[in-house]
């Protein structure tokens, strides 16, 4: 569960990030986060994963104030939450496996450990064949798969993902989406920043609008790619 209470960003030079915004995501939703750049939907993002602190209001994720939480204990909060950027934030001399087992790598598990969870992860993303790839031998679609599987390695309760479908063609996006959408369907509380209007509508769920800091409107849409999704899974099953 996240929860914003009256919860306002200002940063150095009076810009607002975030003005008084107000709101709660339940335990497994998916919720679009949307509006023009600059209305703030980073400093969202940032705020939940303690990159960011509020100026003023509190934060509780997953029952946790993390506006009052000592540094001390950001790393064990981050553990719960994955966080996929629209840069990928790959490191280009490191294979795939060294790249999404930074994590497990720094938390000290062993090396089958680590090779166990990597490939799990990245069959999970459909790219267990590429662990000893580098990531300019990928494409943009399975680099972005390699950076979504490096945030899910540890499993978390929370995905944040900042604009992942940006820098993709409308198909790509499409792949990435559904993909996201299986992780929410597993039981991932999704948090998905976009301003790209024509997906949101095509999946449907709750949508978040922010504008100039401002939350301006909180709605549902009918389902779409997400039903698709849903009944795909199903016939799997």
């Amino acid at each position: 569960m996240i929860e914003f209470f009256r919860v306002t960003k200002r940063y150095a030079g009076g810009q607002i990030g975030l003005d008084g915004v107000d709101l709660r995501i339940d335990p497994g939703q998916m919720v679009f986060l949307t509006g023009p750049s600059g209305a703030g939907k980073t400093t969202f993002l940032k705020l939940i994963y303690c990159e960011e602190m509020p100026s003023s209001g509190n934060i509780l994720v997953n029952g946790r104030n993390v506006s009052s939480l000592p540094r001390s204990k950001v790393p064990y909060l981050r553990r719960t939450i994955g966080v996929v950027f629209q840069s990928f934030r790959l490191i280009p001399r490191k294979t795939v496996f060294e790249n999404v087992c930074y994590l497990p790598r720094i938390l000290g598990l062993s090396s089958r450990e680590q090779k166990k969870l990597a490939f799990e992860t990245l069959r999970q993303v459909g790219l267990a064949h590429r662990l000893n790839a580098f990531p300019l031998q990928l494409s943009g679609g399975e680099q972005q798969r390699v950076a979504i599987a490096r945030a899910l390695i540890n499993r978390p309760e929370i995905l944040l993902a900042d604009e992942p479908t940006g820098n993709l063609d409308p198909e790509l996006s499409d792949e990435i989406m559904r993909l996201i959408l299986d992780i929410h369907l597993r039981g991932t509380t999704v948090i998905f920043a976009t301003h790209d209007r024509d997906l949101i509508q095509r999946v449907g769920r709750r949508v978040l609008t922010l504008d100039q800091g401002k939350l301006i409107d909180d709605y549902e849409l009918p389902s779409g790619l997400a039903a698709e999704t849903e009944a795909t899974d199903g016939e799997q099953k």
